[in-house]
């Protein structure tokens, strides 16, 4: 990137975190009212001013977090024009995180809309502005792809767009009979589909060679319904984002990838779609697993953690130095940390709190819950090995990942992530669709693990 003079075509945006840094010739009357984040921005003399002393009293995940936020709203708030950033008084926080939520601002889903809101050309500077140029790209290509209808894209579309967006990976595709025999309960999941949406599994590998191996394993439903265990028409309305970890785990992939970070990447997609129909799997129903244990269908509404056991083995199988699954798996995480926070899992305790340190340096919240071995007895099956959900309505979320953990080898550390891919219009953002979460935490992570 060129060297940016900066002259008086550009906007200076001054972002303050305590009152004392502000110059007396930028202060306020008592008139002005300071409410983040109704009203926080203000313009004054030709700048553009800031205020954030009301978040102060936050801690390091959550005001790095609102740091989009308020990128997103600067964005709003400048008009046409050049624009260059400068903060004061808080310089351990990430500043990229403002230059990340202006672009996040301009993103739009327009391909179904005949009347297109033009493009307002505004500019941001920063010097990480290369840095967010990639992360957003990643943001954009996983929101796109959740925000497809399930009529465009099932699973083969979820493949090759995958293809076209990790150019420089080779890929192998599993379907078919070879599904059936190497991964039994992917094929089963999606043996209700039509033809068009046949179940298949997805493997990507990157061209860097290293002793260190990391595999990346994405949940992607195309369309859920429920299965036989059919959702109600609330609760099967958004369920073209059950391919969200999949999106999530393709850009993390990319992510990973131009960071250059010394690895072997491997990424894994579980491809489906779970439909009605004379071949659709029934409750109480048994399958073999890839690695041999019977499990039992307990619901056809839990879908995901079947797919996602066969991926599992195969990753295990592989003996990597890290595994990491991304899915939307249960409405239970939802329940207990709401859709902008996501859970995780982990069988390596040093691990997770790395994790939750690289949430933190970020603003890209992951919060742990517990792989509590005590809720294990609620996956016994009379009939077989185990079954793929609880008899409990408490502690779905868990139950879940101990099923999941079943299935990876507990020498190799391993990361779950269970996540909303979806934001909801709030009091922070009017923007509701797919979105991206969780992929720089994680992918702050490996930079740090694997440098």
């Amino acid at each position: 990137m060129k060297k940016i003079v900066f002259n008086k075509n550009i906007k200076p945006i001054y972002i303050f975190f305590h009152e004392k840094d502000i110059p007396s010739e930028l202060k306020f009357s008592k008139g002005n009212e300071i409410n983040f984040p109704k009203n926080f921005i203000f313009e004054k003399n030709g700048k553009i001013l800031v205020f954030l002393n009301q978040i102060n009293n936050l801690n390091k995940l959550q005001k790095n977090y609102y740091l989009i936020v308020v990128g997103e709203k600067l964005y709003k708030f400048c008009k046409s024009g050049r624009y260059k950033l400068s903060f004061f008084g808080d310089k351990s926080l990430r500043e990229s995180n403002v230059l990340l939520g202006w672009k996040l601002a301009s993103y739009r889903f327009q391909k179904f809309k005949i009347s297109k809101k033009p493009r307002v050309e505004k500019d941001l500077f920063h010097k990480s502005s290369d840095e967010v140029k990639k992360e957003s790209e990643c943001y954009f290509f996983i929101r796109d792809l959740i925000n497809l209808p399930a009529n465009i894209l099932g699973p083969k579309e979820i493949f090759s767009n995958a293809k076209s967006f990790l150019k420089g990976a080779s890929s192998k595709l599993v379907s078919g009979k070879m599904l059936k025999k190497n991964f039994p309960l992917i094929s089963a999941v999606g043996q209700g589909s039509s033809k068009k949406n046949q179940p298949l599994f997805c493997e990507f590998k990157f061209k860097r060679k290293s002793k260190r191996k990391i595999i990346i394993i994405g949940k992607g439903v195309s369309f859920d319904t429920g299965g036989l265990n059919l959702k109600t028409g609330s609760g099967m309305s958004l369920m073209k984002k059950d391919m969200g970890g999949a999106a999530n785990s393709i850009g993390l992939a990319k992510l990973i990838n131009i960071n250059e970070t010394d690895v072997d990447l491997r990424l894994f997609l579980c491809l489906v779609e779970n439909s009605i129909s004379q071949n659709s799997i029934r409750p109480s129903d048994i399958y073999k697993s890839r690695d041999g244990k019977y499990v039992e269908v307990g619901d056809t509404d839990a879908e995901g953690r079947l797919i996602l056991a066969d991926a599992l083995t195969y990753a295990s199988e592989q003996k990597p130095d890290l595994i990491i699954n991304l899915a939307t798996l249960t409405g239970a995480s939802r329940v207990a940390l709401g859709t902008d926070v996501p859970s995780f899992f982990s069988n390596d305790d040093s691990l997770a709190m790395e994790l939750i340190d690289a949430s933190q340096e970020v603003g890209d919240p992951l919060w742990q819950l517990p792989l509590w071995d005590g809720y294990k007895f609620q996956l016994s099956s009379t009939h077989a090995d185990i079954k793929n959900i609880g008899d409990s309505m408490f502690g779905g979320a868990i139950t879940a990942a101990l099923f999941l953990s079943s299935f990876v080898k507990s020498s190799i550390p391993w990361i779950h992530v269970d996540l909303m891919a979806w934001s909801k219009s709030n009091k922070f953002s009017n923007y509701d669709g797919g979105e991206a979460m969780g992929i720089r935490a994680i992918s702050n992570l490996i930079k740090k693990r694997f440098i």
